[in-house]
């Protein structure tokens, strides 16, 4: 590993990149209390530090890491597509971990959605392969580098179903990681709720069942959300109860509201868009790691949220087809893409490797 910036420095780069992905450009309220919340937990500390901490601790080459994404949230109107936050956050993070630790990176989401989720994560420059197939990607048999390969797998939507598919997937692979990035999670009644308090449970594959089998075998966890409604939220299940609209009373039968209580993760962090985490924790574990090309950049990231609207995964908030995520139109992720890169190159000037 080549070391680019002192540990102050890495430091003061990770803070900056964390307040960067709280801004809430949407003006939907909630980043500040999460991010608050989040970083109560941390004492203090960068959540993007903690979980780049985490991720290096946890993963070395050659091991699988489990990532979930995938949420589509108008189930009766267009039942087999997502929406566009998770997706391209995913696929900056399976690139930065199977660039910079080697990690054997597979994503795992609905079984109705595995095909386009393929698509997506072709466009940042993986190859799709069988998960059995991934380590070969790793081989320098040749004399030269392999095209990294990335894994898609599915999860069927029955509770009891997930449940018994998170066993096997935790059994067979044995992964060092398991990370949600905007994922909805489970209440204590089963129910999956999306932000506005409606009931998605019918609709959405129950991914915390391999959160909680990860916690019982000492698996490492992070979760990532902007709602509260998140695998990894109920981390912060008080403030998304006092303090998150629909946090304690939700609009469906259960009546308990969208805060979680069954899954929780070793560390949690918000974002005003989830992606933006993904690209947080990617340009900084790049950092950390000595490989910038490991960052997510503009033309990868144009391409990922082309691919995006080309499989017809939509805006939930601005209710479009189209390369644009929360509300905010593609020229907005870009910029904010190029600032996390300005803050890295910024921090590596003024703090460089002792």
């Amino acid at each position: 590993m080549r070391k680019l910036i002192s540990d102050v420095g890495l430091a003061n780069v990770a803070e900056s990149i964390d307040r960067l992905m709280n801004v809430d450009i949407g003006a939907r309220g909630t980043a500040q209390v999460l991010f608050d919340a989040a970083r109560e937990l941390l004492n203090g500390k960068p959540m993007t530090l903690a979980a780049v901490e985490l991720m290096q601790k946890s993963i070395k080459p050659g091991d699988y890491v489990f990532i979930t994404t995938g949420w589509a949230d108008q189930p009766a109107n267009i039942p087999t597509k997502s929406e566009t936050d998770g997706p391209p956050g995913t696929a900056a993070l399976a690139r930065a971990i199977r660039l910079t630790l080697k990690g054997l990176p597979i994503v795992i989401t609905d079984d109705y959605l595995v095909e386009d989720m393929k698509k997506v994560m072709s466009s940042c420059g993986f190859s799709i392969t069988e998960p059995e197939k991934l380590s070969t990607s790793l081989s320098d048999e040749l004399g030269f580098e392999m095209v990294p390969t990335i894994a898609v797998i599915g999860m069927p939507i029955d509770q009891e179903a997930c449940r018994v598919r998170s066993e096997e997937l935790l059994e067979h692979y044995k992964p060092s990681l398991c990370l949600a990035i905007e994922r909805g999670g489970m209440n204590k009644h089963g129910r999956i709720h999306g932000m506005g308090g409606f009931d998605f449970s019918a609709s959405q594959a129950k991914m915390d069942y391999l959160f909680t089998g990860a916690g019982e075998r000492g698996i490492a966890t992070i979760g990532i959300g902007d709602g509260g409604n998140e695998i990894g939220m109920a981390n912060i299940e008080k403030t998304v109860r006092e303090k998150v609209k629909n946090g304690n009373m939700c609009k469906c039968p259960c009546h308990s509201g969208i805060a979680l209580d069954v899954a929780k993760v070793d560390v949690l962090l918000s974002a005003a868009i989830s992606n933006w985490a993904g690209y947080g924790i990617a340009c900084l574990l790049g950092l950390a790691e000595g490989n910038l090309d490991a960052m997510c950049s503009e033309e990868i990231e144009k391409r990922v949220l082309d691919s995006c609207w080309r499989v017809e995964f939509h805006d939930s908030i601005g209710s479009r087809v189209a390369p644009s995520v929360d509300g905010c139109p593609e020229p907005v992720h870009l910029a904010i893409i190029r600032l996390f890169r300005e803050i890295v190159t910024m921090g590596i000037k003024r703090f460089p490797a002792e």
